[in-house]
């Protein structure tokens, strides 16, 4: 059995080197966290500030304040490992040291009775190992819920749905800068393949796609745009935003001969009650369909919605006096779903996914 007197000295060396730990590990913390959320907010503030300037070409500099941030974010391989290695040998010489101890005083014969006095070992390694994880999440806080409150990845910043429901952001200019255009290419003689192209890649948004010529709607689509990018080659680092990006909204199987075409396209960000329209003239040339002049882009306040359960858009009112928005549903579901249908023909979930050309 142990002795009760020399255990004292156990529990107190136990909790004399948590606090020691614990006193380090809080101020390592809060240093990290402070010089880092005040660098990253002074990012986020040049881009709010971007946001405002809607007669200037502001997609590069968005595209670099995202890269500056993303550098501020993530700390380099080497310095992370070394202070977590430090961390393991703390934690290594505690465990041999309070085990060496208990050693010493423990007094035969052994009893099952003398493992109760083993778990405040146990409780402490536990609570060390947790802060070992907090460091490590501090230092790279990729993918941690802990942190994203107010350490946001840098994805985020290209996320409508963030930046309308957190930032005070005109995201109707934002969502002008990404530029995005429908274009249509022609597969095959009776196939037809519409694209949305964007210059800055923005996403998480609810979307509604309407194209249309002189005889009606030929074709419309909804959904949720969510793009995924691919880790960069050489450092192997998540990449968050890239250039020329595009996605896939359906396939027209028919010939096409149209006449004065348009294009509609509502965006539906979170935080407003009235989606964006972007209005697009066509022209062909070749084997594709493309916009030659600016979009006109405006609020449909014909058009009220609001979010529920599971991210799904639920449209509450739909008062619009032309047939532009005459087929859009009631609900849009959201990861990343994308559906289509021709005029009369059946609707279609779009496989294919959002890719760079």
């Amino acid at each position: 059995m142990f002795e009760l007197n020399s255990y004292f000295f156990i529990l107190l060396n136990i909790t004399s080197g948590l606090l020691s730990l614990l006193g380090a590990v809080g101020i390592f913390i809060s240093l990290i966290i402070q010089r880092r959320v005040s660098r990253l907010q002074d990012i986020i503030e040049e881009i709010l500030d971007l946001s405002y300037e809607e007669s200037a070409n502001t997609t590069v500099k968005i595209q670099n304040l995202i890269y500056k941030y993303q550098m501020q974010y993530i700390f380099p391989a080497k310095p992370i490992k070394t202070v977590i290695h430090y961390i393991n040998i703390n934690i290594a010489f505690q465990l041999l040291f309070w085990s060496w101890l208990l050693y010493l005083i423990f007094r035969g014969p052994f009893n099952w009775v003398s493992l109760i006095y083993l778990w405040p070992l146990f409780a402490m390694l536990f609570v060390m190992l947790f802060y070992r994880k907090l460091i490590k999440c501090t230092l790279n806080p990729v993918d941690n819920r802990l942190f994203n409150s107010f350490i946001p990845p840098p994805r985020y910043l290209r996320s409508i749905a963030f930046l309308s429901s957190y930032v005070n952001v005109a995201v109707k200019t934002i969502m002008q800068q990404a530029r995005p255009t429908p274009v249509l290419r022609q597969k095959s003689p009776d196939s037809w393949e519409v694209l949305l192209k964007e210059e800055l890649p923005l996403d998480d948004y609810h979307y509604y796609f309407v194209l249309k010529d002189r005889s009606g709607i030929l074709f419309d689509a909804y959904g949720h745009v969510l793009i995924e990018l691919d880790q960069d080659p050489i450092t192997g680092k998540p990449r968050p935003t890239a250039r020329n990006l595009n996605i896939p909204l359906g396939i027209i199987e028919k010939k096409l001969q149209l006449i004065q075409p348009q294009a509609y396209f509502f965006v539906f960000p979170k935080g407003e009650k009235n989606p964006i329209t972007f209005t697009y003239l066509l022209e062909k040339i070749d084997t594709v369909y493309f916009v030659p002049t600016t979009p006109e882009v405006s609020t449909n306040h014909f058009i009220t919605y609001h979010f529920c359960r599971e991210n799904t858009l639920q449209i509450l009112t739909n008062e619009a006096t032309d047939d532009i928005a005459k087929f859009l549903p009631e609900k849009i579901p959201a990861h990343g779903m994308r559906r289509y249908q021709e005029q009369g023909g059946q609707e279609q979930v779009i496989e294919s996914k959002p890719y760079i050309d």
